[in-house]
């Protein structure tokens, strides 16, 4: 073996062999690996290069490293390439929390933007001391990335948010802890497609480099391809590097030609930046632009609307890394970089209410927000001037949404002069709302408002309507036979959003109190607005839900049938713990079986609130979550519909109204939101005795 100036890496080396390549004595060597005497910075510098050239380390310097490590001397380091990304900075934060827990030990944290060259000056005299080496890396690792031979028995632990970023890197000794942002983010988008949206726009900044093989960028391909849907370009920013070219990104997207209905965001301050333009530019989220982020900030939560996120697991990718870090404490041994880990951890996404569902209307027509409605000071004169009438046919009555729908109705109607002649009540009776339709035409209105009761028999009679001078606005239905030409434009909540969140509450509560199997109670009719919304909850426990089983299903014509039908679904699947039921009249029938039978575990998501539904959420009994409709607001916009109409204005077919996601948590404040008025004392009570439900 020639030594010469030629460096040799050999197999393992003694003390002997690191002298003669580096041209020292034995003694020297000795000198620079335990540090007992002054030697020049160039001698040092000759041997620690031939220890970095070695393949194996010398057996006294591995002997030196455990002694320092058994003697107490126990340093962590961890490499952060990007100071200002959630997702590292979190990791840090739980990671030096950890450590401070294992007596002797220290977390010693070095930024880089070069992981590479950190590690290759992190020489023998630095790690006699480590055990163990977190390299915390976002962008491609473009060469090899091989552990120094001074850190052979130490655990090297990457961890990343992008697993394809180290495909091409020879990382074979090195543990690898990935987060699942590829499936994260393919469900994000998957969640804004399920939800009616087709454009959807991509907002990163240096937080997040979408390079080609980035797993956000490919996720999102992925996901708009498997949908069927073109992938738009100008959607996808590039170098968006501080606020000032997110503001001038967002003008060009939101105000130029084919604006997005929908964004995700993959930074914190990405995500900042975005709702400050929001608000400057009197956009409102999400009625303007449905907003998902990657990474979970403790504000998102208390942000009006609550920020919709993929949450990653840093508390469970915390606790892996630090199981390989402790390894060799734990075991006495050191690990096998032979069959090195890798681990891919899953991440969550925590639906709030920053994205919302496009409705589509019986025919198809995307669902228009109220804004366009708004009348002039002049128009609403011109309307004064007239003496117009109006009529309103209810399915039934009874009920909270019917005399907030008549309340928002009248407010309006009051305001513009407009006389209401007559209200009908069917009793949910299609026969006796034909013969009331009739009588109310003869009084000749110039509006008729009316919901039907059934689509096929109370058809011949909505016809005759349509025929008429009087102007026809639609509540949630169309009956069969009509075509939009037929009425002026059919109002309801959207019931996409609807269902998605009641939905949604219902699969997140399933999870909080460990319950698995689901039972779904339907309402059986030709109903297109009841279905769309039963149709939603089902797809967003199947899709977002994976874990959940739905059992069983069964439909029911009537609210009446329902306590029986409920104890059929329960005595064929006694495994049910959850039940989905089509709105709040039924699912109080519900109760009423469950208590009968005992089953007091039983929770229940549905949709509308009233106050015998809302005392049950309070006291803790059933109800866990309800998606509500605004009542008041979509009658104040079937009023506003007729005026426009009455005024010959063009106006959208389909009006959807968001609805609002009501829990124990919020029902106080969402009570008076819905209601307009404050929630009785009582509920108050029982929300205050009940804050752990």
């Amino acid at each position: 073996m020639s030594f010469g100036n030629r460096r040799e890496v050999i197999g393992m080396a003694t003390i002997q062999d690191i002298a003669k390549m580096a041209g020292v004595s034995v003694a020297t060597v000795s000198h620079v690996v335990n540090q007992t005497r002054y030697v020049s910075p160039d001698t040092v510098k000759k041997v620690e290069d031939v220890i970095n050239s070695v393949d194996e380390l010398p057996k006294f310097i591995v002997k030196k490293q455990k002694v320092a490590r058994s003697n107490g001397s126990k340093n962590v380091f961890i490499y952060v390439t990007n100071s200002s990304n959630l997702f590292q900075s979190q990791l840090v934060k739980i990671i030096s929390s950890e450590v401070s827990k294992i007596e002797g030990a220290k977390l010693v944290t070095i930024y880089t933007d070069d992981v590479h060259e950190a590690l290759k000056s992190n020489q023998i005299i630095t790690n006699n001391n480590c055990i163990g080496q977190i390299l915390l890396v976002n962008d491609e690792i473009k060469k090899s990335l091989k552990p120094h031979p001074s850190m052979n028995g130490i655990p090297i632990v990457l961890v990343s948010e992008n697993y394809l970023n180290i495909t091409s890197a020879n990382t074979n000794s090195i543990n690898h802890i990935v987060s699942d942002t590829f499936n994260g983010c393919y469900h994000a988008i998957n969640h804004f497609v399920n939800n009616g949206h087709e454009k959807i726009a991509l907002l990163n900044n240096g937080d997040q480099t979408l390079a080609k093989n980035n797993s956000i960028l490919c996720a999102y391909k992925e996901a708009l391809e498997t949908k069927g849907i073109s992938m738009n370009e100008s959607y996808i920013p590039h170098d968006l590097m501080d606020e000032h070219s997110i503001r001038e990104y967002l003008h060009s997207l939101l105000f130029g030609f084919d604006p997005p209905s929908a964004i995700f965001i993959t930074s914190e301050s990405a995500l900042i930046s975005t709702l400050k333009f929001m608000s400057s530019n009197n956009l409102n989220c999400p009625d303007d632009l449905s907003i998902i982020c990657l990474n979970e900030a403790c504000w998102f939560e208390l942000f009006s609307p609550p920020i919709t996120s993929v949450k990653q697991n840093v508390e469970v990718i915390a606790k892996k890394v630090l199981e390989v870090i402790c390894m060799e404490e734990n075991e006495g041994s050191s690990p096998s970089f032979e069959e090195n880990l890798m681990a891919l951890i899953p991440t969550n996404l925590s639906i709030r209410s920053s994205t919302a569902g496009i409705a589509r209307g019986p025919f198809g027509e995307k669902a228009s927000g109220v804004d366009i409605l708004e009348l002039s000071v002049k128009e609403k004169n011109e309307i004064k001037e007239r003496n117009l009438t109006a009529v309103i046919s209810f399915h039934y009555m009874g009920a909270a949404w019917m005399e907030l729908h008549e309340q928002g109705i009248k407010d309006v109607f009051l305001e513009l002069g407009i006389s209401l002649l007559a209200i009908t009540n069917a009793h949910f009776d299609p026969e006796m709302q034909s013969k009331q339709l009739l009588g109310l035409l003869a009084l000749d209105p110039d509006i008729i408002i009316a919901i039907p009761v059934e689509n096929k028999k109370t058809s011949s009679a909505f016809k005759k309507i349509a025929k008429s001078n009087s102007k026809l606005v639609l509540i949630t239905n169309v009956p069969d036979g009509l075509t939009p030409k037929d009425y002026v434009s059919c109002v309801s909540v959207n019931e996409w959003s609807h269902g998605r969140i009641a939905g949604s509450g219902l699969g997140n509560n399933m999870r909080k109190f460990n319950k698995k199997n689901i039972g779904m109670l339907v309402f059986d009719a030709d109903f297109y607005a009841t279905n769309q919304r039963d149709s939603a909850v089902k797809q967003i426990l199947l899709e977002e839900f994976p874990d959940l089983t739905i059992k069983g299903e069964i439909g029911f014509k009537d609210e009446n049938d329902v306590y029986q039908k409920t104890i059929e679904l329960l005595e064929k699947h006694t495994d049910i713990e959850g039940l989905y039921i089509s709105w709040d009249g039924p699912a109080m029938k519900a109760t009423e079986a469950l208590l009968s039978m005992g089953r007091s575990d039983i929770i229940i998501g549905t949709a509308d609130l009233d106050y015998p539904l809302a005392l049950k959420m309070a006291k803790g009994e059933y109800i866990k979550s309800v998606s509500s409709q605004r009542p008041y607001e979509q009658g104040q916009a079937i009023a506003l519909v007729a005026a426009n109409a009455l005024l010959n204005k063009t106006v959208p077919k389909f009006i959807g109204v968001e609805p609002l996601a009501v829990s124990n948590g919020n029902l106080i404040k969402n009570w008076k939101t819905i209601f307009k008025e404050n929630a009785p004392e009582e509920m108050v009570a029982l929300i205050k005795n009940n804050r752990d439900l």
